[in-house]
């Protein structure tokens, strides 16, 4: 039985609400799903506006979640980019999405 990547990101999205500050192999071994399915389900979290990593992983407030949305939308074509919130001018190689 394969298991969508809706229901992966969902059933990690609750763990990470239980255990605010968890790491990544924390994550893998409590959710019992394995490493690399575990790094593509935070890619796109945290692509979806959804998560913060740091030091460990974070959820963003709904305030967050908009801010950061509207920021991305926002930046696409600008000369800088905001991380971690700081705004950096872009390099050649940064994400067209950041």
């Amino acid at each position: 039985m394969s298991v969508r990547e809706e229901e992966t990101d969902w059933a990690l999205y609750h763990i990470i609400l239980a255990t605010p500050g968890i790491t990544r192999e924390q994550l893998a071994t409590d959710s019992g799903i394995s490493e690399d399915i575990v790094a593509a389900s935070l890619q796109r979290m945290e692509k979806g506006h959804l998560i913060r990593i740091t030091e460990g992983i974070h959820l963003l407030s709904l305030q967050e979640m908009l801010l950061s949305c509207k920021m991305a939308n926002t930046m696409k074509n600008t000369p800088f980019v905001l991380e971690n919130g700081v705004i950096k001018v872009k390099t050649p190689g940064d994400d067209p999405d950041a």
